[in-house]
């Protein structure tokens, strides 16, 4: 790719940001509903996306992931904490908080829980210290008034249950409903999900637990498929009967929340192009006022527990057309509270071109070749930032091959950053350090095929031989920094060319090609 359009991305990226800024603006609109909408913007510079958030205190807790461009494992999380519209503080997560899949994050008792899905041990977090504890009891409450406890479970293609567990007399009724968000307008419960709405006026009408169903049983032995309780006690106020559930590629409006206001059932109802407050009328979803354009609303698969605990209504988060903008609803009253996140950072890689990346590639060689046995991590990261390339760095150690690091030394600390060439090619550098003394050890630099793109371009050439060609211009860029090659192995079809310099560095460059696969890989290291 040539320089021009380079440059043309990247102008096209800081305009993005710069219109993102001035398009969310702080401001408060009456509405002629009677709602006021306030509108706020926060400003932030995270390596990562939103996945959970919280509003506890005046305060709002998020949960960020950094994105996995390469080399698998698990996604680095962080708790950011917001006060007044400012970034409070960042809270690193434990290991094992990071290596799970499903999660829930909620407030109960005044506590602050993160529950993984598949782990009864949970954490709770405590707001004064600003650490992570380890509690072992849970529960799957999701709604509490005077007379009892409801609690459900998701049991995947088993469906879910929802219970009520009488205060007073222990005795549970069961019915089958996956995590609902109930709302009690008199003495009236209503559970809403995305695509209906159920009403339960006496909840001893539905089916009366036996010992084996009881949320306890269930919940410890797993046996959620064993029994299913019959439809009685409750009414359907709404159904989407036209949504298909084996459907994933067709999109289907939903309610995303519903919320009680003078003692009135009201619902937040997305659309294809908008955000409404709905009511049911007659069986069907009514909108009466739009008040968000261009948002998808979102919620982690498996959380659920006390988002409307004692009838306070849940924080709502979505996602914009703009991956760098996205936001938290509330609604308290009259008033509906959005909070826009203005993301500064860039989430994704952009291509940067092949004249780029040569320039990228020849500062490296000047920096990292200059004085090999004294570079630490430390300068290379600063220099990796100057020069705009992508941090790809995993969450776990990735170990080098012993014959790359003859002396033994203790590699303990890697950090990876990505340069996308253009829309065939993309290079990963990975500089191996020491910890303790912030010493590189040896450096290696893959030369791949781009997969991370979107929308990809069309190859018109051969890939076998875009990559040849590619090598040969590197080997070129080698020789000229450092001069003629050792004996090279340059007949095959996989030619390679190592260099030994001052200080018994090496240096090796080698192409792999097999049928469609294709890969240049350089490594530098200290000879023993």
């Amino acid at each position: 790719m040539n320089r021009p359009f380079a440059i043309l991305i990247l102008s096209i990226t800081i305009f993005a940001s710069y219109s993102a800024k001035s398009q969310y603006k702080t401001d408060s609109i009456n509405l002629d509903s009677g709602f006021s909408l306030i509108r706020d913007t926060i400003s932030i510079s995270v390596h990562g996306k939103m996945t959970h958030a919280l509003e506890f205190n005046d305060k709002y807790y998020v949960l960020f992931e950094k994105p996995l461009i390469k080399y698998g494992g698990y996604e680095k999380r962080y708790l950011y904490i917001f006060s007044n519209n400012q970034l409070e503080r960042v809270v690193d997560l434990l290991d094992e908080m990071i290596k799970v899949t499903y999660l829930d994050f909620y407030v109960q008792n005044d506590n602050i829980i993160f529950k993984p899905y598949m782990n009864r041990q949970s954490y709770s977090f405590d707001t004064k210290n600003y650490i992570w504890e380890k509690i072992f009891k849970t529960d799957d409450l999701i709604f509490e008034d005077a007379d009892y406890y409801i609690c459900s479970l998701d049991f995947g293609e088993w469906g879910g249950k929802t219970w009520f567990i009488q205060k007073k007399t222990g005795n549970q009724y069961v019915l089958e409903c996956t995590t609902p968000l109930i709302n009690k307008v008199d003495n009236t419960y209503y559970l809403t999900k995305a695509f209906e709405i159920l009403k339960i006026k006496n909840p001893m009408e539905l089916t009366k637990c036996s010992s084996d169903v009881t949320y306890e049983n269930i919940e410890k032995t797993g046996l959620c498929y064993s029994w299913y309780s019959q439809p009685k006690g409750q009414e359907v106020v709404y159904k989407n009967e036209d949504v298909n559930y084996f459907d994933y590629f067709t999109y289907y409006p939903k309610i995303v929340s519903s919320f009680v206001l003078n003692n009135e059932l009201l619902h937040v109802y997305e659309t294809d192009t908008a955000t409404y407050l709905a009511r049911i009328v007659n069986n069907k979803i009514e909108p009466f006022e739009k008040i968000l354009d261009d948002a998808r609303f979102f919620n982690g698969h498996l959380s659920y527990r006390c988002k409307n605990i004692n009838g306070t209504n849940k924080l709502l988060t979505f996602k914009t057309k703009n991956d760098q903008v996205f936001g938290l609803t509330t609604i308290k009253g009259n008033k509906i509270h959005v909070t826009y996140f203005v993301n500064n950072t860039e989430l994704k890689p952009r291509l940067l071109g092949t004249e780029k990346s040569d320039e990228i590639f020849e500062h490296r060689l000047e920096s990292i070749l200059a004085d090999f046995k004294k570079l630490t991590l430390t300068a290379m990261e600063s220099k990796e930032k100057e020069w705009g390339t992508f941090d790809i760095t995993p969450n776990h150690t990735i170990g080098i091959w012993e014959k790359w690091n003859p002396n033994e030394y203790d590699i303990d600390l890697i950090k990876a950053y990505l340069v996308v060439e253009d829309s065939i090619i993309s290079n990963s550098i990975i500089y191996f350090a020491n910890k303790n003394n912030d010493l590189v050890r040896a450096v290696t630099i893959d030369w791949e095929k781009t997969n991370i793109l979107t929308p990809k371009f069309d190859i018109d050439k051969s890939v076998n031989d875009v990559f040849l060609r590619r090598f040969n211009e590197l080997v070129s860029i080698l020789t000229n920094k450092l001069g003629k090659s050792n004996p090279a192995n340059a007949e095959t079809q996989n030619p390679s060319f190592s260099w030994t310099i001052e200080n018994n560095i090496n240096i090796i460059i080698e192409l792999f090609s097999w049928e469609d696969y294709n890969n240049i890989f350089l490594v530098i290291y200290e000879k023993k």
